[in-house]
């Protein structure tokens, strides 16, 4: 019976899923919060740091409230931005908001970050970014005017990746598992900032590589759209699957297996220039959140 239940409960999800149009903000423009963030996509209206519960997006909103705690988020020279995790009373600790930042990279979900205008309810859209590092080592006073450590997330800005579709797999040791195919791409996509504010072509390279690979694993030569086997194999003899973002890697899109589909060239040629090519990126972000829940 449970799995029955399961099952249903899956269909629901899907079902829901695909009557939803995932969050799209232009760059610059500016938003209503209450009606055109949360009223669409979900999500506190109160906090700083608003998980959305029907998309995996997080939004984050700044402003110059901070100024009167002793710090202030902000675009640093190198091009990153410097924002400041939530708790307004003792030591800020990585819990709730600023958990679900730490890791938005394991959990395939976007950080979708606004500017509050004057206008209270107006708020500016700055981009999507992605987390590089957590600052533990900064103080400042909280709402009562005791000295506590601060959390500064160091973000940049979304950038794009090498597709590679044609590309041979890589020649290194093959993970043993659908598992460790995962695990290893989840650790690419959180090692490619850890130690650099910018990500070098090298190094995005090899987290698209390891996401790619694991992508096509899961597929297991089927196409993950029409459920078709790969139409022909490459010349190594894996069949061949080209790998597709349903989140825009030029919009901000993240390269995370939650993100990435394997489809073949019919499938894949379709969803960007078929007349049913919206409706079939969404009904695959709906198949993408079922198989990447955990």
């Amino acid at each position: 019976m449970d799995v029955f239940n399961n099952r249903d409960n899956d269909n629901h999800q899907l079902r829901q899923s695909r009557s939803l149009t995932p969050p799209q903000f232009v760059l610059g423009e500016d938003y209503d919060r209450r009606t055109d963030i949360h009223a669409r996509f979900g999500g506190s209206a109160q906090s700083g740091i608003s998980t959305s519960g029907s998309f995996p997006a997080i939004f984050l909103f700044t402003g110059e409230t901070g100024d009167q705690y002793g710090y202030r988020d902000g675009f640093t020279p190198g091009g990153t931005f410097l924002y400041t995790g939530e708790g307004q009373v003792g030591d800020m600790q990585f819990n709730r908001g600023n958990k679900a930042i730490n890791e938005h990279a394991v959990n395939g979900k976007s950080l979708y970050l606004f500017e509050a205008l004057r206008n209270p309810r107006k708020q500016r859209y700055l981009g999507e970014f992605s987390l590089i590092r957590a600052h533990t080592d900064r103080t400042g006073p909280d709402r009562n005017g005791a000295l506590r450590k601060l959390i500064i997330f160091e973000l940049q800005p979304g950038a794009s990746t090498l597709e590679a579709s044609n590309l041979p797999l890589p020649a290194d040791v093959p993970p043993s598992s659908l598992e460790e195919a995962r695990e290893r791409a989840i650790a690419a996509y959180k090692a490619q900032s850890s130690r650099e504010a910018r990500p070098t072509i090298q190094n995005l390279y090899q987290r698209s590589e390891a996401i790619r690979s694991y992508v096509l694993q899961r597929a297991n030569g089927n196409c993950e759209h029409c459920s078709r086997p790969a139409p022909f194999s490459r010349v190594d003899g894996s069949p061949y699957l080209e790998v597709h973002h349903v989140h825009r890697l030029s919009d901000g899109g993240i390269d995370h297996p939650k993100n990435t589909a394997a489809l073949c060239p019919s499938c894949h040629r379709e969803v960007h220039f078929g007349r049913e090519g919206g409706v079939i990126n969404n009904r695959l972000i709906a198949s993408l959140a079922l198989k990447e829940r955990a």
